[in-house]
């Protein structure tokens, strides 16, 4: 159980600074109450036909969308910010000397981020309930299975992104493009049966949508496992792919960066 001390003391470091920048959970209860206001009213001003949404209200359809995009945008940007905060003050050449894995020691780093975002996620879904989101919670196992497999499929393109910026000290200006790339075809504002075939083709190929779908299933249709095994069975398929790309990419990139003297650099 040694791998504890350091989560533990990196989620007491990060604890502390978050208690020390108070405002910054009161500016992220505003966005969430901003962003909840946004999708109501544009929820009235664009009707689409419950066929192309399924049957759902819009608001509620975007507003599941929009809450597990920020799950998203957490993973992917998390670990590259960590190792540019690093590499800047100095300390990444320590952590990676440090007899902890790498990957473990960038997984702790999320740890707090996380707890931040379920927070703020409860918060946003509450501020929804009340404009009138219609939510009908089904099986709360097969959701966290979902969440599971989301975060450690963009957790490993995190990981691999931030492998990017060990070597080449750039790898922020992808991470955007990839981010709006799955946002584009990652059924959160519309579904991608709608966009031309290429582009519907290519939604296949990628985690999201099966993600969003099937915490929409849970969330306004009471489902359980059966009717999100599909999901389920892709979002596997794709972790079995991504994780050891993530080791892989991480691995090779210290190793890299040890031996061109690239940790203390910036």
């Amino acid at each position: 159980m040694s791998f504890l001390i350091p989560l533990s003391a990196i989620f007491r470091r990060d604890l502390r600074l978050a208690v020390s920048y108070r405002l910054e959970f009161v500016m992220r209860t505003f966005s969430a109450l901003f962003s909840v206001v946004l999708w109501y009213y544009l929820s009235i001003f664009l009707k689409p036909g419950e066929d192309i949404i399924g049957g759902k209200d819009y608001f509620t359809y975007v507003v599941i969308g929009m809450a597990l995009l920020g799950y998203i945008n957490l993973m992917l940007y998390t670990f590259s910010q960590k190792i540019r905060q690093d590499q800047m003050v100095g300390t990444l050449e320590f952590i990676v000397a440090s007899p902890t894995s790498p990957a473990l020691l960038l997984f702790s780093s999320t740890i707090w981020e996380m707890v931040m975002e379920s927070l703020h996620l409860s918060i946003y879904l509450m501020i929804a309930l009340v404009f009138g989101a219609a939510f009908k919670v089904g099986a709360i196992f097969p959701l966290a299975v979902v969440f599971a497999l989301t975060l450690m499929s963009f957790g490993s393109l995190g990981i691999i992104a931030a492998s990017f910026l060990i070597v080449f000290k750039r790898g922020e200006p992808v991470t955007p493009f990839i981010a709006a790339f799955f946002a584009l075809l990652g059924n959160i504002f519309f579904p991608a049966k709608i966009l031309p075939p290429a582009l519907k083709t290519l939604s296949m190929f990628m985690p999201l949508p099966y993600s969003v779908d099937a915490v929409r299933k849970l969330l306004t249709a009471g489902a359980g496992w059966q009717e999100v095994l599909p999901e389920i069975s892709a979002l596997l398929v794709f972790c079995l792919f991504l994780v050891p790309a993530a080791i892989l990419s991480l691995n090779l990139s210290l190793k890299l960066a040890r031996r061109y003297g690239l940790l203390s650099m910036y």
